[in-house]
C-alpha cells in the first residue's frame, strides 16, 4: 500500500513539474527582449521598430533594420535567426516574420523580405530543412514595399488569436495523466483488497 502511495505522489510531483518545462512569454516581453538580444552583439543591425500584430487571423513580428550594403546579407540572416530564437518560446505563436531593410545610403530602395516563422524556426533553430529550400518555399523578398502592407496601429489581442495555446492543452494532458494514475492505482488498491 505505501508503494501505491509513493507511487501517486511521484506521478502528482512530476506531473506538475512538465507544464513548466518550457518557460512561454507573451507579445510584450518578446518586443522587450528582441532589442536586449541585439544589443549583445556589436555587429548586429540597428533596429528601426517593432511591431507585433494580428491580421487576417495571423499573427506578424515586424521588424525595421538599418543595413550596410557591405553585410546586407549576413545582417538579415542574423535577424531572422535572432526572431526565430525569440519566438521559439511566444506563449501564442507567429505566423510570419517580417524583416523591412532600410539602407544607410539613402538612395538605395528599401526591401522587405517576408517569412513563415515555423518553416524559419525549422531552419534556423531545428536545422531540419536545407538553407535552398527555406529561401525557396519559406521567404519572399520585394522593394515593392506595398506588398507587405501592414495595419497601422493594431496591436495584438490575444483573445482574437488562433487558438493554440500550449498551456491549455498541457493543462488537459495533466488532468488526463492525473485522472489516468488514480483510476490506475485505485484498481491496484480494490484488487489488492480482494
Amino acid at each position: 500500500m505505501k508503494f501505491y502511495i509513493r507511487l501517486l505522489l511521484l506521478s502528482l510531483f512530476l506531473s506538475c513539474m512538465y507544464p513548466a518545462s518550457k518557460k512561454r512569454f507573451t507579445d510584450r516581453q518578446i518586443a522587450a527582449m528582441i532589442p536586449k538580444y541585439f544589443d549583445r552583439d556589436h555587429n548586429s543591425p540597428n533596429i528601426k521598430r517593432i511591431r507585433i500584430y494580428g491580421k487576417d487571423e495571423q499573427k506578424y513580428l515586424h521588424l525595421e533594420i538599418d543595413v550596410n550594403r557591405n553585410r546586407y546579407l549576413g545582417e538579415l540572416d542574423y535577424t531572422l535567426s535572432a526572431m526565430a530564437n525569440i519566438t521559439q518560446y511566444a506563449k501564442y505563436p507567429f505566423d510570419e516574420f517580417i524583416v523591412v531593410m532600410h539602407p544607410v545610403v539613402r538612395s538605395e530602395e528599401p526591401e522587405a523580405l517576408r517569412s513563415n516563422a515555423k518553416c524559419t524556426i525549422d531552419y534556423f533553430i531545428h536545422k531540419r530543412i536545407s538553407r535552398k529550400r527555406w529561401s525557396e518555399k519559406c521567404t519572399t523578398i520585394s522593394s515593392d514595399l506595398e506588398t507587405f502592407d501592414t495595419p497601422s496601429s493594431v496591436q495584438s489581442d490575444p483573445g482574437k488569436m488562433p487558438a493554440n495555446d500550449p498551456n491549455k492543452n498541457n493543462m488537459f494532458k495533466l488532468i488526463f495523466f492525473v485522472v489516468i494514475c488514480v483510476a490506475f492505482i485505485g484498481f491496484l488498491v480494490k484488487r489488492s483488497a480482494k
